[in-house]
C-alpha cells in the first residue's frame, strides 16, 4: 500500500503541475472570495460559475455589502446557474456572518458548518483553499478516484455520506502534502480523467497501480 500511495501522490502530483484547471478563485487566497465560489459551485457546472463568481465580486466586494444587498438583486445574479434557493442562503448566510463574526469568514469547521447553506465540503474547501488548513474537501469526483485506484467501497446508498468512508480517504492524503494543490489536483485529475463516463484508463498514468483498471483493463476506455 505505501508503495501504491506514494506512487498515486508523486505521479498526480506531475500530472497537475501539466494539465492543472485555472479558475478565477484558484487565483485568490481570500476566505470570502473562496465562500462565494464554493456557494456558487454547488451542483454547478465550473464553467457555467467563472462569469458569476466575477459579477457578484465586483457587485458585492465584502460581506456587508453582500449582506446589505437585496435579495432580489442576489437572485438576478444566481439564478442563471440553477438552484435559485442559493440567493436567500447565501443572504442568510452573509448576516449571520456580519452580526456574529464581525463580517470575517469563519476560520473553524464548527462555526462555518452552522451557516445557512453551508456543509461539509464547503466548509473543508473554505479552511483549505482560504486559510490554508489540512482540511479535505470530499465530493463525488474525490470519492470516485479514491474508490476506484485504491479499491475503497461503500456500504451506502449514497457514498458521499459514508463517513467511515471518508475517514479512510483523508488517512490516504499524508501530513507532509500541500494540501491546497492536493485536493485542486485530486478535483481536476477526476474532472478529465478519471471521470464518471468514458474515463480514459488507456491514458492514464495511474493505471499501472490502479484497482480498477487491474480488473478489466481492456474494457475502461469503452
Amino acid at each position: 500500500m505505501e508503495s501504491s500511495l506514494s506512487f498515486f501522490w508523486v505521479t498526480l502530483d506531475r500530472w497537475y503541475l501539466q494539465n492543472k484547471r485555472i479558475f478565477p478563485w484558484r487565483l485568490s487566497s481570500n476566505p470570502y472570495h473562496i465562500f462565494i465560489a464554493e456557494f456558487l459551485l454547488q451542483q454547478t457546472h465550473v464553467r457555467k460559475v467563472e462569469e458569476v463568481y466575477l459579477q457578484l465580486l465586483n457587485r458585492f466586494p465584502t460581506i456587508t455589502e453582500l449582506m446589505n444587498a437585496d435579495e432580489k438583486d442576489l437572485l438576478q445574479y444566481i439564478s442563471p446557474l440553477g438552484l435559485s434557493y442559493r440567493a436567500s442562503r447565501l443572504k442568510e448566510a452573509s448576516i449571520v456572518i456580519n452580526d456574529k463574526y464581525y463580517s470575517e469568514i469563519p476560520d473553524n469547521y464548527n462555526a462555518l458548518i452552522k451557516l445557512p447553506g453551508i456543509g461539509d465540503y464547503i466548509a473543508n474547501a473554505v479552511l483549505c483553499y482560504g486559510y490554508h488548513q489540512k482540511t479535505i474537501p470530499i465530493d463525488t469526483n474525490v470519492i470516485r478516484l479514491f474508490c476506484r485506484y485504491f479499491g475503497l467501497t461503500s456500504d451506502k446508498p449514497r457514498p458521499r455520506t459514508d463517513k467511515v468512508l471518508a475517514s479512510k480517504i483523508r488517512k490516504l492524503y499524508p501530513l507532509d502534502l500541500d494540501y491546497k494543490n492536493a485536493n485542486l489536483a485530486v478535483l481536476d485529475f477526476a474532472g478529465l480523467v478519471c471521470t464518471a463516463r468514458k474515463q480514459k484508463c488507456i491514458e492514464c498514468p495511474l493505471s499501472e497501480q490502479c484497482s480498477y483498471y487491474s480488473k478489466e483493463p481492456l474494457t475502461h476506455n469503452e
